[in-house]
């Protein structure tokens, strides 16, 4: 939606008119139509229906003036406040009363699991993994509330836009928007949702702010499917698919790790779990990764990429990109050629290695 211009009420009538023809769709037959409704609270709902409607949004002062009135109080006058006018035409449907839709949530129609799944299941990994809840409060004592998921822009831009964004508008009706910082070779997915971070607080129990004492959820963990696809997540967005494809990972999450440590046995799952100062590690050998890839199925290209380039080429090839190993898979790319750009990059990463006075960034492989 437009920004709405700032000195709306001083305009002339004519000119508020021009401006939300040309710039809003409205018409000046709907205009016409609408002020010629008798019942005062009926010309307000139509009002406010046409601008849903027209740029998915409401004003209190572009409702009461297309309604026929000078000021939005109106609208306070016949409704007490602006909300309970909106709920009069627009039909938001919310499962959890404990949760309170914000008015974007009520636009964006967005919604929550009613139950447990293994989508639901598998993003909570996610969560684990890369997520993060967040609120602020502005010096108006606007709260804010957001949920983010970070990733690698080099190598995980295609499980973002392909797998998580589709997961999350089937799971919440909202895709979120994307944040993409080159410098720090960054990728966010931010969902500014009030009901989807006190979903996951209130509903799922998962913390606001630091996650070092994050923990799986009990109506995941004690359900089999659930629990694998809740490990595929974490996996795919906090794991490594290192060479002998072998799958490894170290969190500063205690509780997580010895629950991976708990299912994976529970799944006869072969791995090792060890512990050291405050992080804890997770290397899961050949023939458990290959189980996890080839049965329960991972959904980040990062991952798969390396797996398909071993399957087909008996290859680890490290030091190269996401973009890169698939364009070897597709025929775009000589396997050679890329062999060549790895040695390249580790003798690069080599040259460059921090040294006690030099803290200068390595690529990552």
């Amino acid at each position: 939606m437009k920004k709405f211009t700032k000195i709306w009420r001083k305009l002339p009538i004519q000119e508020k008119t021009n401006l939300l023809v040309k710039h809003y769709n409205l018409s000046q037959e709907d205009i016409t139509r609408i002020r010629k409704i008798r019942d005062d609270k009926k010309r307000l709902i139509e009002a406010a229906r046409l601008q849903f409607e027209s740029f998915g949004n409401i004003h209190s002062d572009i409702t009461a003036w297309i309604a026929g009135y000078k000021s939005e109080s109106v609208i306070r006058q016949k409704f007490d406040s602006a909300l309970q006018l909106r709920e009069k035409f627009i039909h938001f449907r919310n499962n959890y009363p404990e949760i309170i839709p914000s008015w974007q949530d009520i636009r964006n129609n967005t919604k929550l699991p009613e139950e447990m799944s293994e989508e639901l299941a598998e993003e909570t990994g996610i969560h684990i993994g890369n997520g993060n809840l967040h609120a602020s409060t502005d010096k108006n004592s606007f709260t804010s509330y957001r949920y983010r998921i970070d990733g690698n822009l080099i190598d995980e831009t295609l499980y973002h836009e392909q797998f998580i964004r589709p997961l999350m508008k089937r799971l919440y009706n909202y895709e979120g928007f994307k944040v993409i910082n080159e410098r720090k070779n960054s990728s966010q997915l931010n969902f500014k949702s009030k009901m989807i971070f006190f979903y996951k607080t209130k509903i799922l129990g998962l913390p606001i702010g630091s996650k070092i004492d994050i923990c799986i959820p009990k109506v995941i963990f004690e359900d089999d499917d659930f629990a694998k696809r809740c490990i595929v997540g974490i996996l795919d967005t906090d794991f490594s698919l290192a060479r002998c494809m072998r799958i490894t990972g170290t969190l500063t999450s205690i509780r997580i790790i010895e629950q991976m440590d708990e299912l994976l046995t529970r799944f006869n799952i072969e791995h090792l779990c060890r512990f050291a100062n405050n992080f804890g590690v997770i290397d899961i050998r050949n023939e458990g990764s290959l189980k996890i890839l080839e049965e329960w199925k991972l959904h980040n290209e990062k991952h798969i990429s390396k797996y398909l380039l071993w399957q087909e080429f008996k290859k680890y090839i490290p030091y190269t990109h996401t973009e890169e190993r698939l364009a070897v898979l597709d025929g775009r790319l000589d396997l050679e050629e890329t062999e060549k750009i790895s040695k390249k990059r580790k003798e690069d990463k080599i040259k460059i290695r921090p040294g006690p006075d030099d803290r200068r960034s390595t690529i990552e492989s």
